[in-house]
């Protein structure tokens, strides 16, 4: 992290985490919040990891050259929403996370969002471990307003997304409620996943998005 930008946002960073995480893990600061990040957590923040360290969370810090420097970095927890952190994360620069009301967003170890993505979190999504966003992406579990049939019955429940470990996600990619994604896999760029009937150790594009190519693996 840059010094100068760390110097910025030590005030912020040492009074949240002295007011969100018990004190025997807020003494590490564990959570770096950038100067200017908008933060407002009326839910809960847990770091579940076994080894809480320095730095382990930042958000707001990493920026990608052509998504906008000046775009504020968001985390909102509403009431009863629940964050958890299953170890180390990076969230960047413009990114948005919403927690609505009683709704519950888990990330595993080594989750990365590189800039100027959303994620809009209803009822529960759950991330696996080595997650990495491109910029731009959008993860929401409910249409957020509701479609009845004829008879009055609600069409449109929000429905958890689940995503495995080592999944790499495309810019400008859409991932919708109800969607199950498979470990070791490729979401290519502006793809629209939705469904769940993938397989691991795959390529996934397209809108709706499909399988197109089985693959051994992939490296950052």
């Amino acid at each position: 992290m840059n010094i100068i930008l760390i110097l910025l946002s030590s005030f912020k960073t040492i009074y949240l985490n002295f007011r969100y995480l018990p004190f025997k893990q807020a003494v590490k600061l564990p959570i770096w919040f950038t100067y200017n990040s908008k933060i407002s957590i009326k839910g809960k923040i847990i770091l579940q990891s076994t080894q809480i360290h320095f730095a382990m969370i930042r958000i707001g810090f990493h920026k990608v050259p052509i998504c906008n420097p000046n775009d504020k970095t968001i985390l909102n927890i509403t009431n009863n929403g629940v964050m958890i952190f299953n170890g180390t994360a990076h969230i960047g620069n413009g990114s948005k996370i919403h927690i609505f009301k009683n709704a519950q967003l888990t990330v595993g170890d080594n989750f990365a969002i590189s800039a100027s993505s959303q994620i809009n979190c209803y009822n529960k999504i759950v991330f696996g471990r080595d997650i990495q966003f491109s910029w731009d992406c959008l993860t929401m579990d409910s249409d957020t307003h509701s479609i009845f049939d004829e008879n009055g019955n609600l069409m449109n429940k929000s429905r958890e997304i689940v995503v495995g470990d080592k999944v790499w996600i495309g810019c400008r990619a859409t991932i919708l409620k109800g969607a199950i994604i498979p470990s070791n896999t490729v979401i290519g760029a502006c793809s629209l996943v939705s469904g769940r009937n993938y397989e691991s150790n795959s390529i996934i594009v397209g809108n709706p998005a499909k399988l197109i190519k089985k693959i051994s693996k992939w490296e950052l």
